[in-house]
């Protein structure tokens, strides 16, 4: 008589198999053990990925164990709540590595991946003070129809954000007033300043704040 492992058996085997395989990734992001596989899918048992949960898989091999957090993640806004993944992850410039211990103030980490869970705006203000100004990519790029530019200033100044055409032409003025220490993000959602439509191609946006100034490249696809 053959013998046949219970259905019940196989799958509680195949599942705890898909949570091992899941959970090394936790100690990859910082403070990641607090929503656990929460951070990448719908639930803190797995499941579908969420945005944040894409964005880490589009960084890795499958199964591969890589180390994926910096930067470019952090200053993602994966949830659209308003706030990058590192400000929800209390490592705002995505400096923390795997194997250091977890920035910031754990009580205060929300959800990447969930755009109800997210920090206060007064923790926000307490948690990240940049020390250089930054223009970061554009995400995404390419486009359509809206992408979100982030900056950083160290102190207060006046700054202007611009988008112009190949030409040189002004098209968008996105920021032109003083603002205080911090990380802001904008949304360009591919329209001028008279709110028509604007036509595929290569726009440049513009940095300007005191004597800092940058520009960067970014295209629309319709």
């Amino acid at each position: 008589m053959k013998n046949f492992l219970p259905l019940s058996l196989i799958v509680l085997i195949f599942g705890v198999t898909a949570l091992i395989s899941r959970d090394f990734r936790v100690s990859k992001i910082p403070n990641g053990n607090k929503f656990s596989c929460g951070n990448c899918h719908v639930s803190s048992l797995g499941g579908a990925r969420n945005a944040f949960g894409r964005a880490v898989e589009a960084r890795v091999t499958f199964g591969g164990n890589q180390d994926f957090w910096d930067s470019q993640l952090a200053s993602l806004d994966s949830d659209g709540d308003g706030f990058s993944n590192g400000v929800e992850l209390q490592d705002p410039n995505g400096t923390w590595r795997p194997g250091q211990p977890n920035p910031g103030n754990p009580n205060l980490v929300s959800n990447p991946g969930d755009p109800n869970s997210k920090p206060t705006t007064s923790h926000v203000e307490s948690s990240f003070y940049p020390y250089t100004y930054k223009l970061l990519d554009n995400y995404p790029n390419p486009f359509n129809p809206e992408t979100r530019i982030v900056f950083e200033i160290p102190r207060e100044e006046h700054v202007s954000l611009m988008i112009f055409d190949v030409n040189g032409k002004l098209i968008k003025e996105l920021v032109n007033e003083n603002l205080s220490s911090g990380r802001y993000e904008k949304l360009w959602d591919g329209k001028d300043d008279e709110n028509n439509e604007v036509v595929s191609g290569i726009y440049f946006y513009q940095l300007k704040a005191g004597h800092f100034e940058q520009t960067k490249k970014m295209i629309l696809l319709k």
